[in-house]
């Protein structure tokens, strides 16, 4: 069993990096990869001989950079780069946790008080280091009915994802905000990966608004992606079996993970998602045999 997408406390998730191992080991994973918001604490810390080898099996060096493509907020995962080229990168280009978070929540502001969205500023708190802006503003404008009548998807009342993806990232919503300034283009995230010798995918298409899986095919035609993360925890069969055909008819790779959080996101258990969450190795060992095996520490995942 494998996982390629899950989080630690360096960005949002809720447990460390030594728990997330030995998480990873207790489920009897065989591969994983930390991809966390931004940031690559998380394999600085896999230094350390005396945290690495509490998990078995093997660990790809990963990212999950968050980016736009016409306006709306997407992430791209990036795996198997060199983590001090991919650190200067990131220092140069991208925002830490703690500022991202502080200038959203100025945008976010200026815009719901431009279009009359009631909140009281007092009451929309929380910890820029470990807590999303988006959860603070969510819990704080649901209070009022009134606000409710800028909500493109009902659904996104009761959920932060929903009110997230379909709503703030939205360029279709009310409630939509424009975060571009906050984020190194698409091309420029590709980029910064492949320099730092790592391949970079579409991060799970259909956690987006329909912009995104109505233009998949037109993204793919206009930036050199590698690969698609084709196994995720909310995607139907249909939506599986869709993005391995695109894969396959663009000779392109394949990805898949829980999006594991912790605590902080439900039914994202590590390796199975919401239970039913299956990875093909077989999909997926190519591009991990022929293009990453020196980030890799152990090679009994590999299949010769």
């Amino acid at each position: 069993m494998i996982d390629l997408h899950t989080h630690t406390t360096y960005s949002d998730g809720s447990y460390n990096v030594l728990d997330l191992l030995n998480e990873a080991q207790k489920n009897k994973l065989s591969l994983i990869s930390i991809t966390d918001h931004n940031t690559i604490q998380a394999h600085f810390e896999l230094l350390n001989s005396n945290i690495r080898n509490k998990f078995a099996g093997e660990i790809i060096t990963g990212i999950e950079i968050t980016t736009t493509y016409k306006g709306e907020t997407i992430e791209v995962l990036g795996y198997g780069f060199n983590i001090e080229t991919m650190q200067q990168f990131l220092n140069d280009n991208v925002l830490t946790f703690e500022e991202k978070q502080l200038k959203e929540y100025e945008l976010i502001k200026k815009q719901y008080k431009k279009i009359g969205v009631i909140f009281n500023e007092k009451n929309i708190q929380f910890n820029p280091k470990i807590e999303s802006c988006r959860t603070a503003f969510a819990r704080e404008i649901k209070k009022y009915w009134q606000n409710y009548k800028f909500f493109l998807n009902q659904k996104s009342i009761t959920t932060n994802t929903g009110f997230t993806r379909n709503e703030v990232y939205n360029p279709k919503s009310p409630l939509y905000v424009d975060e571009s300034s906050l984020f190194p283009s698409l091309e420029r995230t590709i980029e910064m990966i492949h320099k730092s010798g790592g391949l970079a995918f579409l991060a799970h298409t259909f956690a987006y608004s329909s912009n995104i899986s109505n233009d998949l095919l037109n993204i793919i035609n206009n930036y050199a992606l590698d690969g698609l993360e084709c196994f995720y925890t909310t995607f139907t069969d249909e939506q599986t079996s869709y993005l391995i055909h695109i894969c396959k008819q663009k000779n392109m790779y394949m990805s898949g993970g829980s999006d594991f959080h912790g605590i902080r996101k439900k039914n994202h258990n590590l390796g199975t998602g919401q239970g039913n969450l299956h990875i093909d190795e077989n999909e997926i060992s190519d591009w991990i045999t022929n293009y990453i095996p020196n980030f890799i520490q152990n090679k009994t995942f590999i299949k010769k």
